[in-house]
Parts: C-alpha cells; sequence; structure tokens
C-alpha cells in the first residue's frame, strides 16, 4: 500500500489525479512561523489540495486551497494582529517535451483560462529540488500578508516619517534620538 503524501515530501508526479486536505501539524506551523517572522505558531491553517493531469497526461495542475489565521506584529505598535487566511492558488508543470502548440486546453468548468506553455513551469526531475507543499503554503502566505501590518488606526508620529536629510543642517544626531526616545 502506497504511503500518504506528506507536507514536506517533494512533490511527486501523479498516475491520477487527486483531492486531498492536510492540516498543518504544529511542527510544520512552527516552521511556517519561523520562516514568515509571525509572532505565534498559527493552530488552525490548513491546505487542501486538488492534484489533476492534462494535456494528454503532460501537464500536472496543481490547485491549492490555504485557509486559517495569522498572527503579526503591527510595526508601529508591536501589538499583535491577527489576519484571517482564505486563499485559492494554482502551480502548473510540465513533464518532457510537452505538445507542440500554443496553448494548453484548461477546462472552462474550472472558470480557468488557457495557458501558455512557456508559463509553465518545467519538472524538476530531481527530488531535491522540487518543492513540497509545505513550500507553496509559505511561498503563498509571503505574497499574501502584508510585510509591514498596521493595526486598523494606528498611526505613527510625523516628525519620524522625515527622511533625516530633508531635516534641518541644525539638528545633531543626538537630539534625534532624544525624539525617538520620547515614547
Amino acid at each position: 500500500m502506497k504511503r500518504a503524501p506528506e507536507l514536506t515530501d517533494p512533490i511527486e508526479w501523479p498516475n491520477d489525479g487527486w483531492i486531498d486536505t492536510f492540516k498543518i501539524r504544529d511542527d510544520h506551523a512552527a516552521t511556517v512561523q519561523a520562516r514568515m517572522e509571525l509572532t505565534e505558531v498559527p493552530t488552525d491553517l490548513a491546505l487542501a489540495v486538488d492534484y489533476s493531469l492534462s494535456g494528454k497526461g503532460k501537464e500536472l495542475v496543481i490547485k491549492l486551497g490555504l485557509t486559517g489565521t495569522v498572527t503579526q506584529t503591527c510595526v508601529v505598535t508591536l501589538e499583535p494582529i491577527q489576519t484571517a487566511v482564505d486563499e485559492t492558488f494554482i502551480r502548473r508543470y510540465r513533464e518532457g517535451e510537452f505538445i507542440d502548440q500554443t496553448e494548453v486546453d484548461i477546462d472552462v468548468a474550472d472558470g480557468d483560462i488557457a495557458t501558455m506553455n512557456e508559463d509553465l513551469e518545467p519538472w524538476l526531475r530531481s527530488a531535491d529540488e522540487r518543492p513540497s507543499l509545505l513550500d507553496f503554503a509559505i511561498e503563498q502566505l509571503g505574497l499574501i500578508l502584508d510585510a509591514f501590518p498596521r493595526k486598523t488606526g494606528a498611526e505613527v508620529e510625523e516628525a519620524l516619517l522625515i527622511d533625516p536629510l530633508d531635516r534641518p543642517e541644525t539638528m545633531s544626531p543626538f537630539a534625534a534620538l532624544a525624539a525617538l526616545k520620547k515614547d
């Protein structure tokens, strides 16, 4: 009997399509926290995966759905901010010599459009080079989360937003430090 894939396993080319949902375990959630520099370890992240083959079995389409909650730190107040995640994304790969046409037909029922061959990533032969499903989840979080999260209504003191080069020359470096320490 074939072992079910793990989130950290390099992705294998499937023989047919399959659908699964992974609850991101504590050890994997700790990896997400470390790589995304989150305030807390996410406790409710889940990744839904839908593998399908098309293009006469030469194109692998992986539809992923990432849901849960992550906690970041507000860059102004340093308070925790919880962000709900509900993101759907797709990764497409081609294997070997691909169909010699300008477009690959994608099912219109999926609400997707046809993809140009150049947009497909080539399948990496070595397992060491292939990403895992956890890599996809972390990459997508990096794309959707605010790099500088702010709590609603949090404002930065106007004086801190002035570029030091634009400040009057009479301001000494020590006066600038004192202005920062006032909070």
